[in-house]
């Protein structure tokens, strides 16, 4: 037995999904995230409730017009019989009825004697009452024959048609269910195509909803010269910063909340990477550094593991200085993340074109950025190739910022970029670029990038990079 789900059924369950479904921000209230995707889920729920009934309907209806089918067959079959039996008949009774028929006249006329001059021609009156009693048992069985005949014809005359209402039921029947059937897939179609619709709005609607980056731990300084790469575990940083040393080349300080088992090449410290790795509140990891930097860490007081004596180990495949790692799940040289940030899924705001764009460190040395609509995030490319880490996976970034700043020598002639102070940024997020500004008011203090209209920005969740460079 299977459920029955009206065409008013229906309609009534789509109004009121397309009525839940309607956009709040028609009427000027602006949907709080997790509760839109609660509401399409729901919405999902019940479209899939839905179709879940009408495939049940429709397979009830498939399996009654199998039986309307073998019904039919069935009905066929014996119409041909009844049909065949109808002819026999037929054809009985017209035998029968000629036999009688030349019975009578064998009786009435006999060698060209009439029936009465036989009747007559009794010898006696007991002759004559023999021969009307003959005449009449005969008259008398053939009559029975004829009128059995005849009742079995009408009896199988009324069964035909009796069959063949039967038949015009079922063909009516099964007309009727034909169409039903045509109606119930019609409507999941639409209702398959608006689950469809409601799925997409779930992934696009999950894209809004804040997602937690944990707190980094761990902040590593890597090594970027030609002969570091790849470098192991930049794929799964949540912050990555370049910058300029000395030579043109750069370094990243990449910081961790997750703990790979393999970091680096490390290398040493410089000014501009202690007071980002302090401002991250992070366990700063170099290999060891200059005198002065080495005094600014104790100085300043910022949390820091020397992976030459602590941690660190050398891999033979690559030569010195460029083969120095550290095992961050190992280490337990800074305290676990004490929590997350949670991060919106998609920008609040709309910026100018921004798919594309690179940054020239030197001649022989180009970072550039290209979007991906599909997964939403810039594919990171050196001099044109995809970068990737030591184990093959890709590098994309959900945020990338330009941070410009001077990049003046030190007294060692050390290329040392101004962290410090302010300046202008270009953010790239979305496949948008928007311009704005940047402030780090101390060692300390954590840098802080606003748009143009002095708006704090707030990145997306993802991996960002930042990427210091000369105006």
């Amino acid at each position: 037995m299977y459920r029955s789900i009206t065409l008013f059924t229906v309609m009534t369950m789509l109004l009121v999904i397309m009525v839940s479904g309607l956009n709040p921000e028609v009427y000027g209230n602006t949907p709080d995230p997790l509760q839109e995707v609660d509401e399409i889920k729901d919405e999902i729920a019940e479209y899939e409730e839905t179709i879940r009934l009408l495939n049940e309907d429709i397979e009830g209806r498939l399996e009654r017009l199998e039986e309307l089918d073998e019904e039919l067959a069935t009905i066929e079959q014996n119409l041909v019989d009844t049909e065949a039996a109808l002819i026999d008949s037929q054809e009985r009774l017209d035998e029968t009825t000629e036999k009688f028929g030349g019975r009578v006249r064998s009786s009435y006329m006999k060698g060209g004697t009439s029936y009465l001059e036989t009747l007559l021609a009794s010898d006696n009156f007991g002759d004559l009452i023999i021969r009307l009693a003959y005449m009449q048992r005969i008259a008398d069985r053939d009559a029975e024959i004829i009128h059995a005949l005849r009742e079995e014809q009408q009896n199988t005359e009324e069964q035909r048609l009796a069959m063949e209402e039967q038949r015009t039921n079922i063909a009516d029947r099964q007309f009727q269910m034909q169409a039903e059937r045509k109606n119930l897939e019609e409507q999941r179609e639409v209702l398959t195509a608006l689950l469809d619709t409601s799925r997409e709005d779930l992934e696009e609607a999950l894209t809004r909803v804040p997602q937690a980056d944990g707190n980094p731990v761990y902040g590593i300084a890597i090594d970027n010269h030609p002969n570091a790469r790849p470098q192991h575990g930049l794929s799964k940083a949540s912050l990555v910063y370049e910058f300029e040393v000395e030579g043109r080349v750069t370094r990243y300080l990449a910081l961790f909340h997750e703990l790979p088992t393999k970091v680096g090449p490390i290398r040493s410290a410089r000014e501009h990477s202690i007071m980002l790795a302090w401002e991250n509140n992070v366990n700063f990891i170099t290999a060891s550094g200059s005198r002065d930097n080495r005094e600014r860490i104790q100085d300043w007081g910022v949390s820091y593991t020397n992976a030459l004596s602590h941690g660190g180990y050398r891999d033979n495949a690559r030569r010195a200085p460029h083969n120095l790692y550290i095992n961050l799940s190992t280490l337990r040289a800074g305290n676990p993340s004490p929590g997350s940030v949670l991060r919106p899924g998609n920008i609040s705001r709309q910026g100018s074109p921004g798919n594309s764009f690179s940054i020239e460190y030197s001649t022989n040395y180009r970072v550039s950025y290209q979007y991906d609509a599909e997964q939403e995030a810039y594919r990171r490319m050196i001099n044109g190739s995809h970068h990737r880490d030591a184990t093959g996976t890709p590098l994309w970034a959900r945020n990338v910022i330009v941070q410009y700043t001077d990049h003046p020598t030190d007294i060692f002639r050390r290329t040392t970029p101004e962290v410090l102070g302010e300046g202008a940024i270009d953010y790239y997020v979305s496949g948008q670029r928007f311009r704005g500004t940047w402030k780090k008011d101390a060692p300390s203090s954590r840098t802080r990038f606003y748009y143009e209209d002095g708006q704090e920005i707030e990145r997306i969740y993802g991996q960002t990079w930042i990427q210091i460079a000369r105006p």
